[in-house]
């Protein structure tokens, strides 16, 4: 496969649906922390190859200060193709072409992978997110006094 054989669109949720699935199994699978698949308000883009098949997907939130990516998910026998490159350039072109100044990426800090991908594309940390499980409410020890 090579680069022009990947195509990269905004895609629908539909479209990427079951792209999500399989990026929750395989984090799931793998132990990682997962991103939420589908995030509430994303826009979606679609990574294809040259029959049209789905290769990977990514999901963005707009927010004040830019488009902040996550997940960005290849899947496994697409990986190492240039596909991840593709679908990261396609959003970038599309984020200077809306005049968007700033493309964050969210990754688990147990994917280092992930982390020297982006690091490869260009991408530096900015600032760390720490996350603190709570647990689970006990509705009976929210009745006691």
């Amino acid at each position: 496969m090579t680069d022009g054989d990947i195509r990269v669109d905004r895609a629908r949720l539909e479209e990427v649906q079951p792209l999500a699935a399989e990026y929750r199994r395989d984090s799931s699978r793998e132990g990682s922390t997962v991103e939420p698949p589908l995030p509430t308000g994303a826009v979606f883009w679609l990574a294809r190859d040259a029959e049209k098949q789905p290769l990977g997907y990514a999901a963005g939130q707009l927010r004040p200060e830019g488009l902040v990516l996550g997940p960005v998910f290849v899947r496994a026998e697409a990986r190492r193709l240039g596909v991840g490159q593709r679908l990261l350039k396609a959003i970038e072109d599309w984020a200077t072409g809306a005049r968007i100044p700033l493309v964050e990426v969210s990754v688990a800090a147990d994917n280092p992978a992930g982390v020297r991908f982006l690091e490869a594309a260009g991408y530096t940390t900015r600032r760390l997110l720490m996350a603190r499980e709570q647990p689970a409410n006990d509705p009976a020890e929210a009745a006691a006094p």
